[in-house]
């Protein structure tokens, strides 16, 4: 069954669409994006991409970090790189929440 938060028309992917498993995408554009957090604050982020895939992916520092470690710091070099990603939990104030993450090395 999938989880319903998979049925709400959202333009960027969320944890519940990895279906609990690993996903290698292959990145097809990076651009800045700006997105609007709780209390209205305005926050700039790369925006993936991915080769045969309609939803984007908002990327986090630790995400791009990841990315970078692989693939060097210049994003336009990104293109047409593989990654894993992954679902896990993270910690938002005094909640725990889904989120994406980026699996460290290069996938084979």
């Amino acid at each position: 069954m999938a989880d319903y938060r998979s049925m709400f028309d959202r333009e960027h992917i969320g944890a519940w669409d990895l279906e609990g498993r690993d996903v290698v995408v292959e990145i097809a554009g990076v651009r800045a994006g700006e997105v609007i957090g709780a209390g209205g604050r305005k926050a700039r982020k790369p925006v993936l991409s991915f080769a045969g895939k309609a939803k984007t992916m908002l990327c986090n520092s630790t995400n791009a970090k990841a990315i970078a470690a692989m693939y060097g710091n210049d994003a336009a070099a990104w293109v047409g790189k593989k990654i894993t990603l992954y679902p896990s939990t993270t910690t938002l104030g005094a909640e725990t929440v889904d989120c994406i993450r980026v699996r460290p090395g290069v996938p084979s």
